[in-house]
């Protein structure tokens, strides 16, 4: 059949910007004429029975054109649609009605195009929906809930004033720190109110509301890019702040496994990608509802001199179930086309769902001579963008516990194929698993919990994973024990364990020492500053007295060195154990907020953007307000590297900065290997400084940035590539000198997984201590 669309219109030229401004600017004429209802944009409507065109100009004039009232529900996009504003009508008149004896007046009749000042012509499609009251709530529709595990599609209820209200669990949420059930804002109560969810044996308390909810936001706000005035976009989601994550699963009940948000944004968002998509949703009334998009920013009511508009105005499949009381907070997915480019009609497990929206309202036209409720729901991009929250799925970034777990696997990976020496490289290959996850496998943040059941965690995060927890049995306020085999951990600090494993991470060394600027400089200008009295000196000079506070993370390497080359020519297995976990040291090393006291951004400096802190709270338990850049931390090294690594984008970048071999002259005992480790760090500060970090994820809090992720990439995508790079040349250099100073000679042996878990599992291999025993332990090891 022939593409009637460039033929008939140059409408399809129109810009979703030309809808927008079209609507503004006569939004006031079309609302005044007394039949229209509201107003939306989207695709010109086709009646279902018109027939298709066969020669150009039929599209706009079909030979029997059909008159009849045009419904949501008899009227369908077709693939010559063309980009309208979309008028909604209480009663359909036909044109030479208009003025006759008791009709509406000439005026009234809405125009079948609006003329812009400079030109622009943008057509009016007219559709028959007049609105009817809500009328009593429909009886919620009996649904086999699951009997443990809880997800998005449940029942969610939560009782204010003596009154249950109840709504839908869309899905899981994350702000790096904590996850959060994302619902309706009506459904949650005032911060702190107990909520609960309905499983098959009734309720169960999950959580309590938080004070993350949003009611609207000016439209302007949302969408600078787009000119509409005087406009409120409705949004009214809520967060809800859960107990216990293990009974929680992040998928949809009854829907497939969940996959990543379908984004849109104003710089993409498209018609054609949308209007009239086949969309499904979970809701705790109704159970699976289907439905299709039918309009886009349709105005729901006007207060005040406002507007109020809506993301997405979704019809209901005709025969299908329509939204209920207690559906709010739906989680709607937009279906993917099939394998073969048509609508999907396998069954649902099988199909590609995309998550799209959350519903927060209804609006109930008359369709067909039968009520019909049609859909409210808002961009779920522009509700994780204005809650600083990112959509939580199995296996997904952001929500394992670790620290950059990514990054530290991918430099153990690609620094064995940069180490010179061929029998240590084959050495190292022969066990690359047991060091580091595949780079194959890490387009996902890996889950702590699935590493620990696993019975052995690979060895480049055995440091984050392992020793920075409590050794088990430690038993929580529950009873539970939440302790691991091997941890280190000694004591809580501000309700985390701590102990002498976490000094080990970083050096904040950017502070001025002995007359240089920096105690990085100081160290280059004359190694012999690289002790343990130096250290004390710097940091007791910036106020810090707490040993486990004065990162040492130079000297673990330097004690590192020491081990690796006593066990090169005596102990494969220790040598192994040893190495991989020395690449969870080193990449920490090539990260610049390791070796900063801008670690997690300024807390002299107010944000770009005022926010509440994503973790502190005052006493009475409210939100401290944010400071430059909070947060940042986590939002770099673990959400932006494991985003990068998912859209595969990652790895790539790294690869562009590397050669054959690491290429740099070897080191030849433990100080000079910390040596080369603060080399590392002043490049590394140096290439990407901190400050321009927080410079980037502050400029990604603005209004129509992309996620934090996708934004902190596009600015630091080459320099993060170069830094960890660097990291992975470092760390090979290391592994082929120590072995060159210890004469390695072992062979290219397979080593039993369950005897480098024992050697890690054992507090006294490769021993944590701070900087009052490191010197100790260098010269005199408890191994």
């Amino acid at each position: 059949m022939r593409d009637m669309r460039s033929t008939d219109f140059d409408f399809s030229t129109l810009s979703l910007a030309d809808l927008i401004e079209a609507r503004d600017t006569f939004h006031f004429h079309l609302m005044s004429k007394a039949n229209v209802v509201g107003t939306a944009v989207g695709l010109y409507l086709i009646r279902n029975d018109e027939e298709w065109p066969q020669n150009p100009g039929e599209g706009a004039n079909p030979p029997r054109k059909k008159t009849y009232p045009r419904e949501f529900g008899n009227s369908q996009v077709r693939d010559y649609s063309w980009p309208c504003i979309i008028v909604l009508v209480r009663e359909w008149v036909d044109e030479h009605a208009f003025g006759q004896a008791g009709m509406p007046s000439s005026s009234d009749m809405v125009p079948k195009r609006i003329y812009l000042p400079d030109g622009r012509i943008v057509p009016v499609c007219t559709v028959l929906a007049p609105p009817l009251p809500q009328g009593a709530p429909l009886p919620v529709v009996p649904v086999v809930w699951p009997q443990e595990t809880l997800g998005g599609g449940l029942p969610l209820l939560v009782e204010v004033q003596k009154e249950q209200h109840v709504a839908t669990i869309g899905c899981l949420v994350s702000d790096g720190h904590t996850t959060y059930a994302l619902t309706a804002r009506h459904a949650c109560g005032e911060p702190g109110t107990e909520v609960l969810a309905t499983l098959r044996d009734g309720t169960r308390r999950i959580g309590t509301s938080s004070d993350r909810q949003i009611t609207r936001r000016l439209f302007s706000e949302v969408y600078p890019a787009l000119p509409l005035r005087q406009t409120w976009l409705g949004l009214d989601v809520g967060l809800v702040r859960l107990d216990d994550m293990r009974d929680w699963t992040s998928n949809i009940y009854g829907l497939p496994k969940i996959k990543p948000l379908f984004d849109v944004y104003e710089q993409n968002l498209s018609l054609r990608r949308l209007m009239d998509q086949p969309v499904v949703a979970v809701g705790g009334a109704s159970g699976l509802l289907q439905g299709k998009i039918k309009a886009m920013f349709y105005r729901y009511r006007s207060v005040g001199g406002f507007d109020y508009v809506s993301d997405f105005l979704i019809a209901p499949i005709p025969g299908g179930k329509v939204p209920r009381h207690g559906d709010s907070g739906a989680l709607w997915h937009v279906q993917m086309p099939g394998p073969d480019g048509k609508q999907d009609e396998r069954p649902l497990a099988q199909r590609d769902l995309r998550p799209l929206a959350i519903e927060w309202g209804a609006q109930v036209f008359a369709d067909g001579g039968e009520r019909s409720t049609y859909s409210v729901a808002s961009s779920l991009s522009n509700i994780c963008k204005l809650l600083d929250v990112e959509l939580v799925m199995e296996n997904a970034d952001g929500v394992s516990g670790t620290w950059g777990a990514v990054g530290h696997y991918s430099i153990g990976s690609l620094a064995i194929d940069l180490v010179r020496d061929p029998q240590l490289k084959a050495l190292l290959a022969a066990n690359a698993d047991l060091i580091s996850i595949p780079l194959d496998d890490l387009t996902k943040e890996p889950k702590q919990r699935d590493l620990l059941e696993s019975g052995f965690v690979p060895l480049a995060d055995v440091p984050d994973i392992v020793w920075k927890q409590y050794p088990s049995p430690h038993r929580n306020r529950k009873g539970d024990d939440t302790g691991v085999v091997g941890g280190r951990d000694t004591m809580t600090v501000n309700r985390r364990s701590s102990g002498p494993e976490h000094p080990n991470h970083h050096c904040d060394a950017d502070q001025p020492f002995r007359g240089h600027d920096t105690l990085l400089d100081a160290c280059l200008a004359d190694p012999d500053l690289i002790s343990a009295g130096s250290w004390n000196e710097y940091f007791e000079g910036l106020g810090e007295n707490n040993a486990l506070r004065k990162g040492i993370l130079p000297l673990r390497i330097w004690q590192y060195f020491e081990r690796l080359k006593g066990y090169a020519a005596t102990d494969p297995a220790k040598f192994v154990a040893a190495a991989g976990t020395l690449a969870h040291y080193v990449g920490d090393a090539s990260q610049p907020l390791h070796g900063s006291s801008l670690s997690n951004g300024d807390e002299a400096q107010q944000p770009d953007i005022p926010r509440n802190s994503p973790s502190r709270k005052n006493a009475d338990g409210s939100k401290k307000p944010a400071y430059r850049g909070e947060g940042v931390h986590g939002a770099f090294e673990t959400d932006m590297i494991s985003s990068a690594a998912s859209r595969g984008l990652l790895f790539e970048e790294i690869r562009r900065h590397l050669g054959d071999d690491h290429g740099i002259d070897l080191c030849t005992d433990g100080r000079s290997a910390a040596l080369s480790v603060i080399r590392l760090m002043k490049e590394v500060a140096g290439a990407l400084p901190p400050r321009e970090i927080i410079d980037a994820y502050e400029r990604s809090f603005r209004p129509g940035s992309p996620s934090h992720n996708k934004a902190l990439w596009a600015d630091l995508d080459v320099r993060t590539g170069e830094v960890m790079a660097l990291g992975a040349r470092t760390l090979a250099m290391i592994w082929d000198a120590a072995w060159t100073e210890g004469h390695g000679n072992a062979p290219a042996v397979r080593l039993d997984p369950d005897d480098l878990r024992t050697l890690y599992e054992n507090p006294d291999f490769m021993r944590s201590v701070t900087v009052d025993e490191i010197e100790h332990e260098i010269l005199n090891p408890t191994v």
